[in-house]
């Protein structure tokens, strides 16, 4: 008798061993599951209805993944990962992997990371600091020329 409660406690677990995985995996896949866009057509439609997906972005700067992360009161959440630099100086080269999201209105349709003004995050931070330092660079390498310009306005007229 002992042997047939055990056969059936062995059905029985595994029965309930398949039923959790099958749970398990179906939640995986309802709410963590992006379905890949093929072309920018598609991911540009699901950006505006703000439904779930993926897509890479093979632009001539750089190569770009955008991920919809769902809706939050109006608001699209997407994930822009910078994948790989292609043009450009070595500095975004260390640049390769970070990511940022961005937040659009929901029925907007655009590339994520030409609004940066949008985003928040690693990439967005370590991109103004090449920004900055480009313009302090330039600053003064050309403080003569820019000095030279502003006593044209501060000069007094006679």
């Amino acid at each position: 008798m002992k042997r047939g409660a055990i056969k059936i406690s062995r059905k029985l677990v595994a029965f309930f061993l398949a039923a959790v995985g099958f749970i398990i995996l179906a939640a995986v896949f309802t709410f963590f599951h992006s379905p890949s866009c093929a072309d920018l057509e598609c991911f540009q439609n699901a950006m505006k209805e703000c439904k779930r997906a993926r897509y890479i972005n093979e632009a001539q700067e750089a190569s770009w993944r955008y991920e919809i992360l769902g809706s939050e009161e109006g608001q699209c959440d997407i994930k822009v990962t910078l994948l790989q630099p292609k043009a450009g100086e070595l500095l975004l080269e260390k640049l390769s992997g970070f990511n940022m999201v961005c937040t659009f209105p929901e029925g907007i349709s655009t590339y994520p990371e030409r609004d940066i003004e949008r985003c928040h995050g690693r990439l967005k931070e370590e991109l103004q600091k090449i920004v900055i330092n480009r313009l302090h660079k330039y600053l003064i390498e050309n403080l003569g020329e820019i000095e030279e310009n502003l006593d044209i306005f501060v000069s007094p007229v006679s």
